[in-house]
């Protein structure tokens, strides 16, 4: 029998956001498929590790390149699958774990496509946000009544479009792109505020986006309100 592939959310960076699914699967599977971008830091694995014993585990890297290069990614991605399914095929179950929730602008989920289209058994599993632990820890929601809520890659070149828009907003993964997504969010006079790593080392809280740089992380959410922020 062959084995099944998880896709698992690991949540935004606090290990105690992990799931109780999470850890269990984690715990049981027989392979813990672990992504890596294009440094040696290991985050899903560091925040797993933060809280689950992992080194008797097996480990497979999978490689996921931070570029927007088409082939190149096409190619990573194919290679974490074919990784994957030799492990799948030995009747080993497989556990990826991946940021935040492998539902939302996850690269996990290309990989998680491919093993699932050449047959194999898969089950996304889904974990805490990156913007729901941002709005926890500004102790502020998302939205209230009937408010709308847009989330949008801030890399995206049309966002500044969906600024215009009634509702709250959630801009992430705006990479390069912060210092034209932060000048956008500013000229509009818009109510905005920005976490950067929410949950890791080096976590920073901005109140005030005219303090944020062009070279903050990736992992920087700004979440926009149409009300004011309450203290």
């Amino acid at each position: 029998m062959k084995g099944k592939l998880y896709s698992v959310g690991v949540g935004p960076g606090d290990p105690e956001l992990m799931t109780a699914k999470a850890i269990r699967l984690i715990k049981e599977c027989d392979v813990l498929a672990i992504p890596q971008g294009d440094s040696d830091v290991l985050v899903a694995k560091n925040i797993v590790s933060g809280l689950i014993d992992i080194s008797q585990k097996e480990q497979l890297i999978v490689y996921m390149p931070m570029v927007k290069d088409h082939d190149i990614i096409s190619k990573a991605h194919r290679k974490g699958a074919d990784d994957i399914e030799k492990y799948l095929d030995e009747g080993k179950d497989v556990v990826f774990i991946t940021l935040g929730c492998p539902t939302v602008y996850a690269t996990c989920i290309y990989v998680h496509k491919l093993v699932g289209k050449d047959g194999y058994a898969t089950e996304l599993v889904p974990g805490v946000t990156s913007f729901c632990a941002v709005a926890a820890k500004l102790n502020t929601s998302l939205c209230e009544k009937a408010e709308p809520l847009t989330i949008l890659p801030g890399s995206y070149k049309e966002s500044d479009r969906f600024l215009d828009m009634p509702g709250n907003k959630i801009l992430m993964k705006s990479a390069s792109e912060i210092g034209r997504v932060r000048d956008e969010v500013l000229q509009r006079g818009l109510y905005a505020q920005m976490i950067e790593n929410c949950g890791l080392p080096g976590e920073k809280i901005y109140k005030d986006l005219r303090d944020v740089d062009d070279k903050s992380s990736y992992f920087s959410v700004i979440l926009v309100k149409e009300k004011e922020f309450e203290d």
